[in-house]
């Protein structure tokens, strides 16, 4: 008998990453691992844990375990500046989306069938409505920023306050967490209407959050690459480059702080592009998979 724990000596070595096939963790979860709901996006990803400084994320076959340098839950200031800067974040999920969306067309297309519970069409729709997001979002970014703080952040935060009350609602006869889904969409959807009225204020408190978040992690990750030189897990210059970018975007976040907004709108755009281009390949290739089970018989 196995657990997880038992492969991890690794990471406290200065090894980065442990992966450990599934089939050697002959122990369940302990509790000690807690689902994560909010992470930086990973390739293959079907659920995270985290235990301590341990963060494991699943997928069919193996866990990939990295250790943070400060848990989440005791320290979470900390951990957004030093494990979770904004460069790596961006950096991540535009990575694992760039490999989902290679993913989908090598994927043997009658498996994708089978494991798909929507419609080609349905994708295809959602791919086209991304790359419409995505146009009018390089369109701001290229002209004025100003309509996607003053209306469309505002109004996307009200739909979804909307979304979880209709939810709550629906859900009131089967008990399921109705009342608290009513109540935090309310809150949302307040915050939504909020956002409309006072759009300047949170646009300078998020600058102002910006800079803070951009300048501690710059500050941290380059006194480690002083620091610990020839033992830095990601490498030299992975580590000085993130250090470097933070710094960079930090400085423009003071000087330029319209080029700033205009960076993030665009990267935003560039992440919501992406997404787009995979719901489209998924789509075309369960499209192609269809006609090719109706052709060998398989169609029901």
């Amino acid at each position: 008998m196995s657990t997880l724990e038992s492969y991890l000596d690794a990471l406290h070595q200065g090894v980065f990453q442990v992966v450990v096939p599934k089939a050697l963790v002959t122990d369940p979860l302990d509790p000690g691992w807690k689902r994560s709901a909010i992470n930086v996006p990973s390739p293959e990803t079907v659920a995270s844990y985290r235990k301590g400084q341990y963060h494991a994320h699943e997928t069919v076959s193996e866990y990939r375990v990295h250790l943070d340098r400060y848990d989440p839950e005791k320290n979470p200031l900390m951990h957004l500046i030093d494990d979770a800067p904004l460069v790596l974040m961006v950096y991540e999920t535009m990575d694992t989306i760039l490999v989902t969306a290679k993913d989908a067309t090598r994927k043997d297309p009658l498996q994708r069938l089978l494991d798909q519970h929507t419609s080609w069409r349905l994708r295809m729709g959602f791919g086209a409505l991304l790359w419409a997001i995505a146009t009018i979002l390089l369109f701001l970014a290229f002209s004025d920023v100003t309509p996607f703080f003053a209306v469309i952040l505002p109004s996307l935060v009200l739909f979804i306050g909307l979304l979880t009350i209709v939810k709550g609602i629906r859900q009131r006869k089967r008990q399921e967490h109705a009342d608290r889904d009513i109540v935090r969409g309310s809150l949302v959807a307040g915050a939504g209407v909020a956002l409309f009225v006072f759009w300047e204020l949170y646009l300078v408190l998020i600058l102002l959050v910006l800079v803070v978040w951009f300048f501690s992690s710059a500050v941290v990750t380059l006194l480690r690459v002083v620091r610990e030189r020839g033992h830095l897990p990601n490498g030299f210059w992975y580590t000085l480059g993130l250090g470097v970018s933070s710094l960079v975007l930090g400085i423009l976040a003071v000087t330029l702080p319209e080029g700033l907004v205009d960076l993030l709108v665009f990267l935003l755009a560039g992440i919501v592009l992406m997404a787009g281009a995979f719901l489209v390949l998924d789509a075309w290739g369960l499209r192609n998979a269809a006609r090719l089970m109706e052709a060998g018989g398989f169609a029901r």
